[in-house]
C-alpha cells in the first residue's frame, strides 16, 4: 500500500491548483437570526473590526438574540470531474455579553443551547464535543470511513456509491 502526501497550504483560492492532488479546505459562520444571518461568512471581518463586544452590541435593539454556528469542510479529490463533498456542522445558540478568554474568535460570546457557559468558558473537551467544528469533523471522518482513498482512485467498499454531502444533526 502507498502511502499518500500531505500538503499543506494557505489561502483556499487556487488551493486546488496549488496542490494537483486531494484537497480539504474548511470555513466557519457565526450567523444571527436577528440580522438575517449576518455576520455569517463574514464574521472573521466583523470580529477583527468590533471584537467580541462590539458582535455583542450589534444585537442590542433586537429581542432575539438566538444565533447558528456553521463550519463546512470541502473535500475535492483533485480531479476536476469528481464533485465537490461538503460536510456540515451546526450548533444553535445565542449571543451574549463576551464571559470567558479572549483567545479564540467570537467563542467568548456565543453559547450554545442547552449550557450556561460560552464557547470560550467550556473546557475544551466538553465544546469539541458538541461544537460546529467538531460534528462537521465527524461527518467527514464517517465519509473517510466509508471510502477508500488511493493515489490512484477513490472506491467505495463494499458496494459502489456515489458520493453524497453529509451534514451532521444539530
Amino acid at each position: 500500500m502507498s502511502r499518500n502526501t500531505l500538503a499543506f497550504v494557505t489561502g483556499n483560492q487556487n488551493k486546488l491548483k496549488e496542490v494537483a492532488g486531494p484537497v480539504i479546505v474548511e470555513d466557519t459562520c457565526l450567523c444571527f437570526s436577528a440580522l438575517g444571518d449576518l455576520p455569517g461568512p463574514y464574521v472573521k471581518w466583523f470580529l477583527k473590526k468590533l471584537g467580541p463586544e462590539g458582535l455583542y452590541r450589534l444585537l442590542t435593539g433586537w429581542e432575539d438574540k438566538s444565533a447558528y454556528a456553521l463550519c463546512t469542510f470541502a473535500y475535492s479529490t483533485g480531479k476536476l470531474e469528481d464533485p465537490i463533498m461538503l460536510f456540515r456542522g451546526k450548533t444553535m445558540g445565542k449571543i451574549v455579553e463576551p464571559r470567558g478568554p479572549r483567545n479564540f474568535g467570537w467563542d467568548p460570546c456565543f453559547q450554545p443551547d442547552g449550557f450556561d457557559q460560552t464557547y470560550a468558558e467550556m473546557p475544551s473537551e466538553i465544546k469539541n464535543s458538541i461544537s460546529h467544528r467538531g460534528k462537521a469533523l465527524k461527518a467527514l471522518k464517517e465519509y473517510f470511513d466509508s471510502t477508500v482513498i488511493t493515489n490512484d482512485k477513490q472506491s467505495d467498499e463494499p458496494e459502489n456509491k456515489k458520493p453524497r454531502n453529509f451534514t451532521e444533526k444539530t
